[in-house]
């Protein structure tokens, strides 16, 4: 394909990519030899942002590549994905949606079978535990399985944290930090909050029929994503470690470390 017909935010992370990594690359020197203005460098990072690949800018310094997207397809994850039932069925794979729950919670009552998941790269509503919102950002993990077990509702509390526990394995397994399960169902990492979870579910006669477990996961996100009004209490493991992860590989443990403890 001739150069002037390669999309510009394709050029773009070309030249971020033949960057050495940890190389800066200021907005001056882009707009310079693509030949468009400052304005329309900062539209096309934000579009690559949009599409899962977790660049950092900073101020004088320009921006810099910290991990491309992942593989946008439930094939790359299923390579290895070890369990029985969970993630091994139906996959939704939405670029944008309100909530990956609100998705699986009408899946479910549809009579979707156990291990149904459902991923986005953005939720426009999604929540948090009490009704908080939940901010999809950035280089973050955000998705929903469908469980189908009789659990009695007296143990619901227990089942939340085995689901806490099970994510924190889950980024151990990928050669993460250990986090910190916190009530209701929060997680930390050096007293920041880097995830969330929420489960909806159904019971007859105190017996589960099925549960929605939504998972939010603040992986690859850079600190200068992170909302002013969070920057003092959220974070990321890319933030606090200075390393990022395959979010790939997380969620698939993340769902292997859940059928082992609650399937």
């Amino acid at each position: 394909m001739p150069r002037d017909e390669i999309p510009m935010r394709d050029r773009i992370l070309d030249i971020l990519l033949s960057c050495e990594q940890q190389e800066w690359l200021s907005g001056e020197q882009l707009s310079a030899d693509l030949g468009i203005s400052r304005a329309a460098v900062s539209k096309h990072i934000a579009a690559l942002r949009d599409e899962g690949n977790i660049i950092e800018s900073v101020p004088r310094r320009g921006y810099r590549l910290i991990s491309q997207a992942d593989p946008w397809a439930a094939d790359d994850v299923q390579k290895g994905l070890l369990t029985r039932s969970l993630g091994q069925g139906r996959w939704l794979w939405l670029k944008d949606t309100v909530s990956t729950n609100r998705v699986a919670v009408l899946e479910a009552m549809e009579g979707a079978p156990e291990g149904l998941v459902v991923v986005a790269r953005r939720q426009n509503e999604g929540r948090g535990s009490g009704g908080a919102s939940w901010l999809n950002l950035p280089g973050s993990l955000t998705f929903s399985v469908v469980i189908r077990v009789n659990w009695p509702a007296d143990r619901l509390a227990e089942f939340t944290l085995l689901v806490q526990e099970a994510c924190t394995a889950a980024v151990c397994a990928a050669g993460g930090p250990e986090l910190e399960c916190r009530a209701p169902n929060d997680l930390f990492l050096n007293e920041r909050k880097v995830g969330g979870i929420l489960i909806e579910s159904l019971f007859h006669n105190d017996v589960m029929q099925w549960a929605v477990i939504g998972v939010g996961l603040n992986v690859n996100t850079p600190h200068d994503a992170m909302p002013a009004e969070l920057a003092e209490t959220a974070s990321s493991l890319y933030a606090q470690t200075g390393r990022p992860f395959c979010i790939t590989a997380i969620l698939r443990n993340i769902l292997e470390e859940l059928e082992q403890r609650i399937g």
